[in-house]
């Protein structure tokens, strides 16, 4: 994690500012904890990763869920691209979502979900001196992130939190995005309503995910899963230019909106 990452962390449970205890070399930090100066809440940095949940805060699947995602994670890349055959590959998928979002130069970008890494390489190609921030509640998830990022030769400051609690003051990135995932979240309100937070006025947000069309082969391995249902109806009223379109040949859908304020 990049020194100058602290500026923009704040504890996830009480919001306030977090003071940085151990070493950093080169301006990285590799280890030490991170302590909330109001709640005195601490978080571990191990390999460059801020810990910001505990395993009893982890989300747990049935028993059959947990098995395939454990399989999934450790195949991750491989098995997300054979499932974007039927939306026409998954460089068409993964372009249908990213080339929406608007990418100044220098922004700082956030994924809430970054899983292996793989829309790192795609975002690199729209503009110089981008800093890349990732969050994700799988542990091996993240490492495997940390794996490709370096195989690949690219910067990203990760972390172990919880897209309904972020680690991350107000207005902080210009870019904020999440791809995947979001209809197996227990609070998807919470979760909008934090992508918000952190973004700066005038900053565009994305949230794509399959469709229901998409749900019967999940339904072979996460078991029955309730009715998907895209929450264009979660965002608050107050954003604007909200729009919900249906992708990836009707498997995926794909919502976009814009915080008020100065246009970018």
């Amino acid at each position: 994690m990049n020194r100058n990452t602290l500026d923009i962390l704040c504890c996830p449970k009480c919001k306030n500012d977090l003071i940085f205890q151990g070493q950093d070399t080169h301006d990285k930090i590799t280890e030490g904890e991170l302590v909330c100066e109001s709640c005195r809440k601490s978080y571990t940095i191990e390999d460059g990763i801020v810990h910001f949940l505990q395993e009893g805060e982890v989300f747990r699947f049935s028993k059959r869920a947990e098995f395939f995602r454990s399989i999934y994670a450790c195949l991750y890349t491989p098995a997300t691209n054979f499932m974007f055959i039927p939306c026409g590959g998954a460089k068409k998928a993964r372009r249908e979502v990213l080339d929406r979002l608007e990418i100044p130069s220098g922004a700082k970008i956030l994924e809430t979900g970054i899983g292996a890494g793989d829309n790192l390489p795609f975002l690199v190609k729209h503009s110089d001196h981008i800093s890349f921030f990732g969050i994700d509640n799988q542990q091996r998830m993240l490492r495997s992130c940390k794996r490709n990022i370096k195989k690949r030769n690219l910067q990203a400051d990760l972390f172990w939190a919880n897209a309904e609690k972020l680690p991350f003051k107000n207005h902080s990135f210009d870019v904020v995005f999440h791809l995947g995932s979001i209809n197996l979240f227990s609070n998807k309100k919470q979760a909008i309503d934090e992508m918000i937070r952190v973004a700066r006025p005038g900053t565009k947000i994305i949230i794509a995910d399959e469709t229901q069309k998409a749900s019967k082969y999940f339904n072979l391995f996460m078991g029955k899963q309730e009715k998907i249902v895209p929450p264009v109806d979660l965002i608050p009223d107050t954003m604007q230019d909200i729009r919900l379109d249906i992708i990836w040949r009707g498997f995926g859908y794909l919502i976009e909106f814009r915080v008020p304020g100065k246009e970018k």
